[in-house]
């Protein structure tokens, strides 16, 4: 039930005095006779009712400096400019082509001809590969065409949890000396729900677990093997294979070609992944691999250091951004991303001293170095001496003030893929870098600053969002929306505890979660061999569920996470037809009481098969009659968890409450239909 708003201001004047004037005769009483506006004891009363009227007025209205203050307390604030993210394929764009030639990290790139332009700065610096062609083998097989023609190429064969997987890179030149020690990049795009972010989207999660063990090697020149590409020399974006992601790797220096390539003008080098313990709930997919692929942001660096002509000791005080003597530029029109500010001003005792950026003044005192920025004026402001300290500058140092942001930020940012982008310099004079390069996804996650009703809605919205684990549906929500392993079904059993199972435990309570997987009946395709029947988590989507568990739990409160228990069913089916059934009849029928029993689109609703919900064999027997059709007539429909025997066609099969099923196998028998009457058949 939402609070009501407090309302004190629910008076006005003339309601005021005419209640003051109806208390006169009895508190008085009745020694008050005279009561008309003439009476000076009248007038008195008019005018505290006036006096009380406007701080009635003023008490209720709230001033921004107490909103800010109040978000401030409950995390929040009104949140700067963001700015927008994508991923880039480069290219060298020299009229003849360069040796290695590197996009340095904070490379400008602008899209196409545009007013005002729309420039992105690369993340990291970038080596670019002279690649023609990369050819993909999986445990020995030769997967190149099936990227080509679009197909997904498993990197893990189905029931496995090790595997060998390499790429070979087919350069049109050898690698250059100069270019040790610096990276390149492949970029691994993978089949996965929509919720596993790439590593390119702004609503990515890093920081969980990885669902195998990976090993980067290359052939050395020095030791005629295989090495292991040192951890400080790989910077893997997949997150261990969950996710796409852009894999870097630094360009060893005795790194052999391969002589088993004998194509005239290339030069092949090869990496291989291990895979290893090896737990993912469906085989890990790839879709496409690029070369030569890095992340940039709508944002670029701009520094400063100034004097200002005219600077007294008093309130008031502004730097504006750009500063007068920064480098001239023609994109100085950008405003300041506010987070990203750094000052540092030189004050009477001529120390060099960093100020910190905060989002208000109100919370600070007159010692405290602090400044604001306002992105909309490209300013920024200081205290006045009892709010945030007023600044004082040094008369003898040549920039008392410098300042360094980054510019740009906003929902401008937010651009269409498939853009061509060159790569630009501040300074006219400077030479051409000759890169382009291709966006490979829509640039996403450009905002503009948050203005305080936008940060007060946002709180209001946060304060009816579940965050505390406290019943049974708390549990099972925050499972479910907890980011980045995209589970899809929990159950909280209550007073269950797995080290006890046989006994109900005060306090305890089990979340049992089922992660995604791959359904045609959800996703319309899917890749071959990425069916599971029993989805599991793994080691890593465990840990970040208990983490959003732990975060909201009440004190004292005891819980596990845990992988789901499955029960494997078979079922025995006697079939009446007139005629034998076809293949595709009977694998329509397997396929339908698969899909019924499934955890994920099983059940009656399609939403999975319901926790601890019993086996009963009329309603499978309607599924498979249904799909029959007149093809045929279902006699009977028997039962079993315990393997192909004991089957049950008549009572229910239960199952514990915190259990789920999966069909294991079918046998579907056919008889002779009898004939329903006289009459030619």
């Amino acid at each position: 039930m939402p609070l009501q708003t407090l309302q004190l201001d629910t008076l006005n004047w003339q309601q005021m005095v005419t209640a003051i004037r109806g208390r006169i005769i009895p508190n008085s009483n009745s020694k008050w006779t005279l009561q008309a506006p003439v009476d000076p004891g009248v007038t008195l009363l008019e005018l505290f009712a006036w006096l009380l009227d406007q701080r009635m007025y003023w008490i209720n209205q709230i001033p921004d400096a107490l909103v800010q203050s109040i978000l401030a307390l409950l995390g929040e604030a009104p949140k700067p400019a963001q700015a927008a993210v994508t991923v880039l394929e480069l290219s060298d764009a020299a009229p003849s082509p360069q040796s290695f030639p590197v996009a340095k990290a904070g490379t400008l790139m602008e899209l196409g001809d545009m007013n005002p332009p729309i420039l992105f700065t690369l993340d990291q610096d970038l080596t670019l590969l002279p690649v023609q062609g990369i050819q993909v083998t999986v445990n020995g097989a030769d997967r190149t065409n099936d990227l080509l023609q679009k197909r997904p190429v498993a990197l893990l064969a189905p029931g496995q949890n090790s595997s060998e997987v390499r790429f070979l890179l087919q350069l049109s030149a050898p690698l250059a000396p100069a270019a040790e020690g610096q990276f390149f990049s492949l970029m691994l795009q993978l089949f996965a729900p929509e919720d596993v972010y790439p590593q390119w989207s702004p609503d990515a999660v890093a920081g969980i677990g990885a669902p195998s063990t990976l090993n980067w090697l290359y052939t050395s020149s020095n030791s005629n093997g295989a090495v292991v590409f040192a951890a400080n020399q790989v910077d893997d974006g997949t997150g261990g294979l969950r996710r796409s992601g852009i894999v870097r790797f630094a360009i060893p220096a005795d790194w052999q070609p391969e002589a088993a390539n004998s194509e005239p003008g290339i030069t092949a080098y090869g990496i291989t992944l291990n895979i290893t313990s090896a737990n993912f709930t469906y085989t890990p997919q790839l879709t496409k691999l690029l070369c030569n692929t890095v992340m940039a942001h709508h944002r670029w660096q701009r520094k400063a250091a100034y004097k200002p002509a005219n600077w007294p000791p008093l309130p008031g005080n502004v730097v504006n951004l750009p500063v007068p003597s920064a480098t001239v530029s023609p994109w100085k029109e950008f405003p300041p991303i506010e987070d990203t500010v750094q000052l540092t001003l030189t004050g009477p005792d001529n120390q060099a001293t960093p100020w910190t950026q905060v989002p208000d003044l109100n919370s600070y005192g007159p010692s405290d170095k602090v400044f604001v920025v306002d992105r909309a004026l490209a300013q920024i402001r200081f205290g006045d001496g009892l709010a945030g300290k007023l600044p004082r500058l040094s008369l003898s140092a040549n920039a008392p003030i410098t300042v360094s942001y980054m510019a740009g930020g906003g929902v401008a940012g937010n651009v269409g893929a498939s853009s061509l982008w060159n790569a630009v310099q501040e300074d006219p004079a400077a030479p051409n870098l000759f890169v382009s390069g291709a966006s490979l996804a829509m640039a996403a996650g450009g905002a503009d600053t948050e203005t305080l009703q936008e940060a007060i809605q946002r709180s209001q919205a946060s304060l009816k969002g579940l965050n505390r684990a406290v019943t049974k549906p708390d549990f099972e929500n925050l499972a479910i929306t907890t980011d980045g392993v995209a589970i899809r079904r929990a159950y909280a059993a209550v007073g269950y505890d797995p080290q006890f199972p046989c006994t109900k435990v005060a306090g305890a309570v089990t979340v049992f979660v089922v992660p995604y997987a791959p359904r045609v009946e959800r996703d319309g395709t899917v890749p071959k061999g990425s069916f599971v029947e029993a989805p599991k988590p793994d080691a890593g989507a465990l840990q970040a569920v208990y983490a959003r568990l732990d975060a909201g739990k009440l004190l004292g409160g005891q819980f596990f996470v845990s992988a789901p228990a499955y029960r494997e069913v078979w079922l025995s089916l006697q079939i009446a037809v007139d005629f034998p059934l076809s293949p595709a009849l009977r694998e329509s029928v397997l396929r339908g009481l698969q899909a019924y029993l499934d955890p994920l689109v099983g059940g009656d609703e399609g939403n999975g098969w319901p926790f601890g919900d019993p086996l009963r064999p009329s309603a499978l027997l309607k599924v498979a009659q249904i799909i029959l059709g007149e093809a045929g007539d279902v006699l009977s429909l028997g039962v079993s968890l315990t393997g192909p025997r004991k089957f049950q066609s008549c009572l229910d099969t239960p199952i514990l409450p915190h259990e789920l099923i999966y069909l294991v196998h079918a046998d579907l028998a056919t008889q002779q239909r009898a004939p329903q009457g006289g009459g030619l058949r």
